[in-house]
């Protein structure tokens, strides 16, 4: 609601009552007018000449804005040439409507989105054209970056076939985006079948069903071709991640039975089997898109073969896109929450017994599980596997149900990150932000909290470890029983805003480095003992004393190693830690391999051999280069761990008993040491 105060031309007030107008403004904005923007001539020349005013404003930023990072100054120079395009070719569809400019004008403005949210309104505006144009089932696909320039100069060309020209002041902004324009190598929308092809799997099981596939993708017919490279998605989720299976087959099934009904042969049966084979091995989800279509058949089978096409080229989009913005600020902040959890278990304190950094793990593991696509037999990624692993949440917990885009009010991941930010305030307790703040913090705190397990509920869902949460976050202040609205949302973030600059400063002020005390002249003097150097990034590890006394984890997962080999995969090999983790195991071996000396998987087979009880991945130095060693362990049924703090004997006791308890267990037998709790997740 807003209150606006009327006055007279010179500047007075009216009298009352009619010295104020309130005006309610809309959630959302209204649809545009029948037909879509491109049916009314004025109203399209008001969008375009205000877009083509933010793409000036985005130059200004990216040449002006010293605080951009270098990828979000190369997002905005993106953003301009597919803008520029964007305006062009909606006048030029405007001009002389046609469904494959329109196609391009889907692309353009779903990328345009993805680069700059404040444009996602377009996307919108764009799809109501195709809806009015009987192309419903036209969905915008992101381009990739090498796809730019083609994508750009095809839709500039239909833009001119159409009589409309970009004008001097786009093409300014095209040359000042890097854009070029000779003929394109290969159209973006019909990509080369081999680049739409997913690995093969490498599941023996499914080999036979991936070599079906891989023969009727041969086929003379495309709508054959589609369907079966959509299952092969399905097929070969062993070795792919965070992408829709679900779609993929919904989008299959929707095709073969419009190809059985129009145009039926024995390869679109052959296919109509392998789709009920794949589907009853993800456990039969529901497929809405099936389900609408045989309440309300569309009978358009080119518009079926399009769509397919177009699920294929999303499904790739999938696979090479970069990490996104809002994906990166998750993993830093559970890197964060990693980080704390190596602390605590430096001093052999357990998460049962810092319930603040318990309940920030299982949130942040939730959030990382509910933003990404997943399904039985879908790799998830390392992180996200992680981050489950040790908050011992089931990766598939309600994995149907909370896919990124089915959650029934909003995503869930929104409500988890809502929940999970003010806990990252309470490690400020004691200072003075607490003591201006404190008191705001703990009410943000209650009011995330009470809003995600209202959401939850409301949906019919009981988060992992409720139990916990509700005792945990009802002891910051009463929880809500029902879900904030929108004026409540803004609210929450607003007042969550205030008080971020003072946090912030906050921990800088604790993050700095204490002053040297002053020295006397002589000792000023002297030379430094020895070379100065930065802090790694990764924490170093307190030396271990000589006869320490083992935390009750350690000593268990003692039992299960001893006599047994160990191999090491990280950091930088030292003496001391390499005898402190050989004591504390009593391991007859530790094979510890430097990142250094990995040499990209190529001696994976060497290292893991068939008397190794367990394999270790520092992922915290390997990043993505464990990938191949964790292979191998996994294909000769070694258990492995991804270990993503420091490399004291509590540390990576602790994640070998989280994630591996009940391989080791089940090699030693049952009387080789009492049984470590199963938190696997796997």
């Amino acid at each position: 609601m807003t209150k606006m105060v009327l006055r007279t031309p010179d500047g007075r007030s009216l009298p009352r009552p009619a010295s104020t107008l309130r005006v309610q403004a809309p959630d959302a904005f209204a649809p545009d007018p029948p037909g879509g923007l491109c049916a009314h001539p004025a109203l399209l020349r008001g969008v375009l000449d205000t877009l083509a005013a933010r793409l000036d404003a985005m130059m200004d930023r990216a040449e002006q804005d010293e605080t951009l990072s270098v990828e979000a100054q190369s997002d905005l120079i993106r953003a301009v040439g597919l803008g520029q395009a964007l305006v062009t070719g909606l006048e030029g569809y405007a001009a002389a409507p046609d469904r494959t400019l329109l196609e391009r004008l889907s692309d353009l403005a779903q990328t345009l989105a993805l680069l700059q949210p404040d444009e996602a309104r377009l996307s919108g505006r764009v799809a109501a054209i195709a809806g009015a144009a009987g192309h419903a089932w036209l969905e915008g696909v992101p381009l990739l970056p090498d796809e730019d320039a083609p994508m750009i100069t095809l839709t500039l060309d239909a833009a001119q076939a159409a009589g409309i020209r970009v004008g001097e002041r786009g093409e300014a902004r095209l040359t000042w985006a890097g854009v070029r324009r000779p003929a394109p190598l290969r159209d973006p929308l019909t990509p080369l079948r081999a680049a739409l092809t997913p690995p093969a799997t490498l599941d023996a099981g499914r080999h036979g069903t991936g070599q079906a596939l891989q023969r009727l993708a041969l086929g003379e017919r495309e709508g054959e071709r589609n369907a079966a490279l959509l299952l092969l998605f399905v097929c070969g989720r062993d070795r792919l991640e965070d992408l829709p299976l679900i779609l993929a087959l919904d989008r299959a099934l929707v095709l073969l039975r419009a190809l059985q009904a129009q145009e039926p042969t024995p390869a679109t049966a052959h296919l109509l089997e392998l789709h009920a084979a794949l589907h009853a091995e993800l456990g039969r989800p529901d497929l809405p898109l099936a389900q609408r279509e045989r309440r309300q058949a569309s009978g358009d089978l080119g518009g079926q073969v399009l769509a397919a096409r177009r699920t294929l080229r999303a499904l790739r989009f999938g696979r090479l896109r970069p990490v996104t913005p809002e994906a990166q600020e998750h993993l830093n902040v559970l890197w964060d929450a990693l980080n704390d959890l190596d602390e605590d278990l430096s001093r052999g304190v357990t998460p049962d017994r810092d319930p603040d950094l318990r309940a920030r793990l299982l949130l942040l593991s939730l959030q990382g599980l509910t933003s990404t696509a997943r399904a039985p037999g879908l790799r998830l990624p390392p992180m996200v596997q992680l981050a489950a692993q040790v908050s011992g949440v089931d990766p598939l917990w309600a994995w149907e149900r909370t896919q990124p885009e089915r959650f029934t009010s909003g995503p869930l991941h929104g409500h988890l990150g809502r929940a999970a930010l003010p806990l990252e305030l309470l490690a400020l307790r004691g200072t003075p932000f607490w003591d201006t703040w404190g008191t705001e913090v703990r009410r943000l705190t209650a009011l995330a909290g009470g809003n995600l397990l209202a959401s939850v509920r409301r949906a019919g869902l009981r988060l992992p470890d409720q139990a916990f949460l509700e005792g945990y976050l009802g002891g910051f202040g009463p929880l809500r029983a029902l879900p904030m609205d929108p004026a409540a949302l803004n609210a929450f973030h607003a007042a969550l805003l205030r008080l971020l600059p003072d946090a912030h400063a906050q921990a800088q002020a604790l993050a700095a480095p204490a002053e040297a005390p002053v020295l006397p002249q002589e000792a000023a003097n002297l030379p430094p003992a020895g070379p100065t150097r930065a802090d790694p990034t990764p924490r170093p590890v307190p030396a271990t004393p000589d006869a320490p006394e083992w935390p009750a984890h350690v000593l268990g997962v003692r039992e299960h190693l001893r006599g047994r080999r160990m191999v090491l995969l990280g950091g930088v090999p030292s003496a001391p830690h390499h005898a402190a983790l050989l004591a504390a195991f009593e391991l007859s071996e530790l094979d510890w391999i430097g990142s250094a000396e990995y040499a990209h998987g190529t001696h994976a087979q060497a290292h893991v051999t068939p008397d190794t009880a367990v394999v270790i991945l520092a992922i915290r130095w390997m990043a993505h280069a464990h990938n191949t060693l964790r292979d191998v362990a996994r294909a000769r049924g070694v258990p492995y761990v991804m270990h993503p703090g420091g490399l004291s004997p509590s540390s990576v006791a602790w994640q070998i008993g989280r994630q591996v308890s009940q391989q080791l267990g089940q090699q030693a037998g049952q009387d080789a040491g009492p049984a470590l709790p199963d938190n696997t997740g796997d």
